[in-house]
């Protein structure tokens, strides 16, 4: 295989799908347009969104060196399909408007692809303890989803594969999940790069910070997915319930206490584990107290 024609197996398209995001896409544009290994195309994809002609403006900034595309306000789902349908290269790599990427992110990435099986690549937005798997399967997937969406870098002909991302409105906050399941379903390999490679950043007002909406569209993944995937009504229960444990923990997190209350009460009733008896007596507990708490765990030295 040529020079040239190993280059043009790894080309990729950037998609951002844009939403009330002005203020935010100049810098995501900037942090790909400083990859170590350039984009072939980048396309930014206005959702119907009220701030479109700002939108615009920061696309024009960049020289003709992003395609903008518009249309009806249809959700993210919508907006990423939208974009990868005009897409020619052989990767995609996804980038949400408020978030942005390290030089050295795809060239790291890429490294990654030379398998054929290899349909999505992934890697840590943060700075995180624990160290991302390697590789994942489904059942490790479906147990634990810690893929961000703006670190994604997928196969075009597994995504086609797949029928894209699923745009059902009950799902948005979720689809991005759905879709990385269905491709591990289908046996693509998933890798991760490991170390941080961007910058998970969400606007206030994002999707990911309505964390009750969330939960709902994750719950109800669970169940679509879990049942067109043949999985025992067990083991969907036991997903729902770990689903609403975890946000219920994010949801005392932001001193929600009703809220995570709500989201408490089912594991609590039909699977009391000590943690989550733990964080229900927890919402009980005035939010004072859980503040004076938090500070002074965040005082602990390091071990």
């Amino acid at each position: 295989m040529s020079a040239n024609t190993a280059a043009d197996a790894l080309a990729y398209t950037v998609i951002i799908p844009a939403y009330k995001a002005a203020a935010t896409l100049g810098t995501a544009l900037d942090s790909v347009f400083a990859q170590q290994r350039p984009a072939a195309a980048v396309i930014v994809i206005d959702d119907g969104s009220p701030d479109g002609e700002a939108i615009a403006a920061v696309v024009a900034g960049f020289d003709g060196r992003v395609t903008l595309i518009r249309q009806h306000n249809q959700g993210p789902a919508a907006a990423r399909n939208h974009g990868v349908r005009t897409a020619t290269t052989p990767w995609i790599a996804f980038l949400d408007a408020d978030d942005s990427w390290l030089p050295e992110k795809m060239a790291r990435q890429l490294a990654l692809a030379g398998e054929d099986r290899v349909g999505l690549i992934h890697g840590q937005a943060r700075d995180e303890r624990e160290p991302l798997p390697a590789a994942l399967d489904l059942d490790r997937l479906w147990t634990r989803n810690r893929i961000c969406t703006s670190m994604v870098v997928v196969r075009k002909a597994a995504f086609d594969a797949a029928g894209g991302f699923d745009e059902d409105p009950a799902l948005i906050g979720a689809e991005d999940y759905n879709l990385w399941l269905r491709l591990a379903a289908d046996g693509w390999d998933v890798r991760a790069a490991q170390g941080r490679i961007g910058n998970y950043t969400p606007a206030a007002g994002s999707i990911t910070s309505q964390i009750e909406r969330c939960a709902a569209a994750e719950i109800y993944n669970a169940r679509k997915l879990g049942t067109a995937l043949g999985f025992e009504p067990a083991r969907i229960e036991a997903k729902v319930l770990a689903i609403r444990t975890d946000f219920g923990r994010h949801l005392l997190h932001a001193r929600d206490l009703p809220a995570a209350r709500r989201m408490l009460w089912a594991p609590l009733r039909r699977r009391p584990r000590p943690a989550v008896v733990q964080l229900w007596c927890a919402t009980f507990v005035p939010p004072a107290l859980l503040d004076l708490r938090r500070k002074l765990r965040s005082r602990r030295p390091a071990r």
